[in-house]
């Protein structure tokens, strides 16, 4: 199906144009960063009003927006009119969940439809728009390296756990925030592995870098990584380049494997010698196995609900973060197994299903530490599978892209979703502003790749 062109004067003028790119620009920048939430709302209502301009604008007859898949759309109708069904039926806070509906996730269904728009209004900017965004990303990447740097020369040590940009107070040297700041760190790290593919495979990647270039990026981004010391954060770093090898050597072209073969087991000993230099460094790795049997012991070793740490045998107390990650994620299959059709779409649904299973009022304002075990617990199973057919869409999208067209956004939208996903199978990212981005980027990324299918002729077994 092929839809009216839209490199139409009036949404290509100047000011339009460069009106939408600095306000997308100022929406990314300002996302992550704490005490925003006016501000961030001011911003993406004045990104959903240049939409709305921009569609006025469209010549007659053109098509809207036909280049999202229809099952996209048919999986965020039937979402919401579920979360609509619990709230009349059965949720356990039907107010709250109604509340949540609504200024979350209506909100993030905005951000997908603006992502969407901007591929679609900016059609010879959507590179421009890219770079843009990962400019921001570097320069929080970046601004945690410089300031680590800068502590080093200072005091003779490197710091961890340091959030930057991201945190309340980032040149206290304390810290703040890592977690955001390594979601930020893994998402540019996702759009470098997307530009390295494509350059293996013989095309342009989305931002137009060399290899040196690249290696500086990257580099950059190992450091801020093991600045910010997040386990599942480099654990997913090690995931990333196993998934850049596979699709390295799965299309490569039979002439050139073996030299690709040469190059993933290079970057397969980088990558994997970091993240398990990092691992190997981290205290929580070396009591995890111990740790999981009294995790494990929900009925017996009550503190993940009534606060405290249990202690091993020898006296020593359990690390937390090992203990209470296996805890709830147990205790937030257990509100799945009691509730398979969920407590009600909201971000504390673990914390209000755990309260009612035990009939305390201790979990109020929980959540599981696993998006997709909060998520679930909030629409059930029935939600849980139409938020897979949606991954799934992405994906296929993506996989379709890169091996049939080569296409850099595909290859772009397909680490963007890994990284999303397979991170919220562990951290509590479908929440916020973390949801939001990754909704805006897949938006942006699978219009942007569906409409150059639309234009570019099969390339599949081509370098």
């Amino acid at each position: 199906m092929t839809s009216t062109p839209l490199n139409h004067e009036r949404i290509s003028t100047r000011p339009y144009v460069w009106t939408g790119l600095s306000l997308l620009t100022a929406v990314m920048f300002i996302w992550p960063i704490q005490g925003t939430i006016a501000l961030r709302n001011a911003l993406l209502f004045s990104a959903l009003v240049w939409v709305v301009v921009g569609i006025r604008r469209l010549p007659r007859g053109a098509r809207w927006p036909v280049e999202v898949p229809r099952v996209v759309w048919w999986v965020f109708g039937l979402l919401t009119v579920w979360m609509l069904i619990q709230v009349f039926g059965w949720a356990l806070a039907p107010d709250k969940v109604l509340d949540e509906i609504r200024g979350r996730w209506l909100l993030n269904l905005i951000v997908f439809f603006i992502g969407v728009s901007a591929a679609r209004l900016l059609p010879n900017h959507r590179q421009t728009l890219l770079r843009l965004l990962f400019a921001v990303l570097a320069v929080n990447v970046w601004f945690i390296v410089v300031v680590d740097l800068i502590h080093w020369l200072q005091h003779g040590e490197l710091m961890r756990r340091f959030g930057g940009l991201e945190g309340t107070d980032f040149f206290s040297w304390t810290g703040a925030a890592p977690d955001k700041a390594n979601y930020l760190t893994n998402m540019y790290l996702a759009l470098l592995f997307a530009e390295i593919i494509m350059k293996r495979l013989g095309r342009q990647g989305l931002l137009g870098l060399g290899y040196p270039l690249i290696a500086l990026l990257f580099a950059g981004g190992l450091f801020s990584s093991y600045i910010e010391d997040m386990r599942n954060g480099t654990v997913l770093l090690g995931l990333m380049t196993l998934l850049s090898i596979g699709v390295l050597i799965s299309q490569s072209p039979p002439a050139r494997r073996q030299r690709e073969l040469i190059v993933a087991a290079l970057v397969g000993i980088l990558g994997i010698g970091f993240v398990g230099y990092t691992l190997s460094h981290q205290q929580r790795w070396k009591t995890l196995i111990a740790t999981v049997p009294i995790a494990l012991d929900t009925a017996h070793n009550r503190e993940w609900l009534t606060g405290g740490l249990p202690k091993f045998p020898n006296g020593q107390t359990v690390d937390v973060s090992n203990y209470q990650r296996i805890a709830w994620a147990k205790e937030g299959l257990h509100v799945i197994w009691r509730y398979p059709l969920g407590v009600g779409f909201q971000g504390q649904a673990f914390g209000y299903g755990v309260d009612a299973i035990y009939h305390t009022d201790l979990a109020r304002g929980n959540h599981s530490h696993s998006g997709i075990l909060d998520f679930t617990d909030g629409v059930g199973l029935p939600g849980l599978v139409l938020w897979l057919i949606f991954i799934g869409t992405l994906f296929r999208r993506a996989w379709t892209g890169v091996s049939r067209h080569r296409l850099a956004a595909a290859a772009a939208l397909g680490m963007v979703v890994f990284d999303y996903f397979t991170r919220s199978l562990v951290d509590s990212i479908m929440r916020d502003h973390m949801w939001e981005m990754f909704m805006f980027m897949s938006g942006l990324l699978l219009t942007w790749s569906v409409l150059e299918q639309q234009t570019q002729p099969a390339a599949s077994g081509q370098a």
